[in-house]
């Protein structure tokens, strides 16, 4: 799944590429990934120019020239690219968002989790992003996160990947952070000591910030690709995930695999101890 990272890579790269231009037609073979359905979405913003490429969380935002946005999600499996009209198509094409210089939005979603959601004003759309958390390198403090962490019974890597505590941290920064601040992923959060919290803090702005600055992570199976369709370069940077069996980047012991919450998890069995 697209993470912080990913999710704002292709965020500059809209910004640069379809700022200023409207949107002149939207095609689907599967409605129910346009919300609330493909006829009402054309209506309201064909012709719109697009204002503004935000994010929130996970979320793409794209703030248009009259009261309307549109909230993109690619969730599990989606991938967004820009292409030119005869350009071939991905099997797993769901949607194409048409645009004023004749280029084309692709959202490609095997799985078809992902969506395309028209939100009717900002005040629509504060109340929608009001129920993501804070977020790292934004505004997530640090006596912020402690008190999430230290005020929770549930296990530190649930925590971290609730977007309602906290938004855009995803499985792969989540394996990264806790093996960087050697905290075991099923330990109750609020057992941690003030600094391990201080640390676990600090973990996940470097591995997002790593994430940020090597464009994504496309690790292994990943299928996460930008804008452009080129591989994200974190894998440059991994310690710990996809890693199993091979030495820990510290102490040399085997990285182990284990699931936590049904997600896969890598830890170093000598450092990360519950």
């Amino acid at each position: 799944m697209p993470e912080l990272p990913e999710v704002e890579t292709i965020r500059k790269q809209l910004q640069k590429e379809i700022v200023g231009l409207s949107i002149t037609d939207i095609w689907t073979d599967t409605p129910k990934m346009i919300r609330p359905s493909p006829a009402e979405v054309l209506k309201r913003v064909k012709g719109q120019k697009i204002a503004a490429a935000e994010r929130r969380a996970k979320l793409l935002i794209f703030r248009l020239s009259g009261e309307e946005n549109l909230v993109l999600h690619l969730r599990l499996s989606g991938q967004l690219f820009l292409h030119e009209p005869d350009d071939s198509r991905d099997p797993f094409l769901h949607v194409i968002l048409k645009l004023s210089n004749d280029k084309e939005l692709h959202f490609n979603d095997q799985r078809k989790f992902g969506y395309v959601s028209l939100v009717d004003s900002d005040a629509e759309l504060e109340k929608l992003v009001a129920g993501y958390g804070p977020e790292p390198l934004d505004d997530l403090t640090e006596e912020q996160f402690a008190g999430i962490v230290s005020g929770s019974n549930r296990r530190i890597k649930d925590l971290l990947l609730d977007q309602k505590k906290i938004s855009g941290v995803g499985n792969i920064y989540a394996n990264e952070a806790l093996w960087l601040a050697k905290v075991h992923p099923e330990v109750k959060a609020s057992s941690l000591s003030d600094l391990q919290i201080n640390d676990l803090y600090k973990s996940v702005l470097k591995v997002l910030e790593d994430g940020l600055r090597l464009g994504g992570a496309t690790i292994s199976d990943e299928k996460y690709r930008n804008l452009y369709g080129e591989r994200g370069n974190y894998e440059q940077a991994v310690r710990v995930y996809q890693r199993k069996g091979q030495p820990c980047p510290r102490c040399k012991t085997k990285i182990e695999y284990l699931k936590v919450g049904q997600r896969g998890t890598f830890i170093c069995p000598k450092e990360q101890k519950i």
